[in-house]
């Protein structure tokens, strides 16, 4: 049964005597009750690859919950020393943290305390700056506005390195690359010699090694790529006479379709799109009413391994929290189900404190042809009083990214042999040891970038 199939699986109810189990913390129970179902010889093929993609997922949940309440209430607390216990009660009431039962007690998210500081109320009691100010951003947005334009060199390096204790064998590994896209051009390989990069417009580009190691050496890379982002102001001037990035893939009928499991046009999310649209016939007003709604309403929150959640985007719609993932899944959902088209887009952020992982989207306007959106950075500019940023990011994105994936979920080339990490994008990178009885998960290796840049004349003027 291959990966994809897998995946699949998951828009597939899962039987009743397992996920009560496993709703209850009973984990072992579940685990049971799944064996019992897959000894089954005549089990239909897909609801077998259900419980067998629900097997692993359960595996993975004590690492992704590890805390119990007193260390969660601890760590929170080793942050607003004046935190009380009757606090922390009500924010767990309010839905801030994440938390599961497990064997009869409450697990808590191992980023609880993180995601609780990402809430303005509580970051200022943490001593976290507020201010609207963002000396990072503000100054490539103002270029970016005042010239037209802004055109980076970038140059990263990116190394990833094993946690898990060692063994001999044969590794394979994937690592995100550039991938060409609307704002990325002029892409080479510095160092590092994989045995094979991806086509560049793969739908999830990588560089991939397969090596026998008696010892553990790091993969590593180092790469350049020249960004270019285009102001874009749809809400207050005309289309242009030809779309901003002629270089982007065209429209596709994919960019306005559903791609279960976790692009779903379901019930909910058809009526709060059109509750949200109601009367509104413009596609730039549509689209600004959707980035509206989740730069307003959805509540940034770091989340679990987005393997571990069913249905990403009703998530998002219905708890109104979300990581930049989740938001970006759910704006792009809600524009295709208005009729705009949407697509995907993520890698890399590059900001003054280092590299991390990001996901952000793209939708399409006439006139004006693909642009950006970044619904996270929008309403974090939103929630501190940056009026301005949070327009920037309705149309543009800053040129600080490596975009390597386009499509959520997409398969890496070549196709793995085990579950991955992250099976739905492609950040830290992949690894898996053949032969092994289990698949890696999110603690087994850490990806480290580096990252540095110039600005540089149009490629192309």
């Amino acid at each position: 049964m291959n990966r994809d199939e897998l995946i699949r699986s998951l828009s597939v109810p899962l039987p009743e005597v397992i996920r009560l189990r496993r709703d209850s913390g009973d984990l072992e129970g579940a685990l049971r009750a799944a064996d019992a179902l897959l000894a089954d010889p005549d089990l239909p093929r897909m609801l077998r690859a259900r419980i067998l993609v629900e097997k692993e997922r359960i595996r993975r949940l004590p690492e992704e919950f590890p805390d119990d309440r007193e260390e969660a209430f601890l760590k929170l607390k080793s942050c607003i020393p004046d935190l009380t216990e009757a606090e922390f009660s009500s924010l767990e009431d309010r839905n801030i943290f994440h938390w599961i039962p497990l064997n009869g007690e409450k697990r808590y998210y191992v980023r609880n305390a993180q995601l609780a500081l990402k809430r303005p109320f509580l970051a200022a009691r943490a001593g976290i700056s507020g201010q609207p100010e963002d000396p990072w951003l503000d100054p490539m947005m103002e270029e970016i506005r005042s010239v037209g334009f802004l055109s980076c060199r970038y140059t990263v390096d990116a190394s990833m390195q094993l946690r898990d204790p060692f063994e001999p064998g044969v590794y394979r590994a994937w690592l995100p690359f550039p991938a060409r896209s609307a704002q990325q051009s002029d892409i080479v390989l510095l160092e590092g010699e994989p045995d094979l990069i991806s086509p560049p417009d793969a739908p999830a580009r990588t560089a991939f090694w397969q090596r026998h190691l008696d010892r553990w050496q790091d993969f590593r890379l180092r790469y350049a790529f020249t960004s270019v982002i285009r102001y874009a102001d749809p809400l207050n001037a005309p289309a242009p006479s030809s779309p901003l990035y002629p270089d982007a893939l065209p429209v596709s009928a994919e960019d306005l379709s559903e791609d279960p499991p976790f692009i779903r046009f379901t019930p909910y999310l058809r009526s709060l799109a059109e509750s949200l649209l109601s009367g509104e016939t413009d596609p730039v007003r549509k689209a600004w009413r959707i980035y509206e709604f989740v730069t307003s309403r959805v509540s940034y929150s770091y989340m679990p391994n987005y393997f571990l959640v069913d249905d990403l985007g009703e998530y998002c719609a219905s708890n109104l929290k979300g990581d930049c993932g989740l938001q970006a899944l759910l704006f792009i959902v809600l524009c295709r189900l208005s009729g705009i088209p949407a697509r995907w887009q993520s890698g890399l952020c590059i900001d003054s404190d280092g590299v991390g992982s990001h996901d952000w989207a793209q939708f399409w306007l006439p006139g004006w042809g693909w642009l950006f959106a970044d619904p996270s950075f929008g309403g974090s500019a939103r929630r501190r009083g940056a009026a301005d940023r949070h327009r920037f990011y309705f149309g543009n994105l800053d040129p600080a990214r490596v975009a390597a994936n386009r499509i959520f979920e997409a398969e890496l080339d070549p196709v793995g042999e085990a579950l991955r990490v992250d099976p739905y994008d492609s950040q830290k990178g992949e690894l898996e040891r053949l032969g092994a009885p289990l698949p890696f998960s999110s603690g087994s290796f850490r990806t480290v970038y580096r990252a540095e840049f110039e600005k540089v004349p149009l490629p192309n003027p």
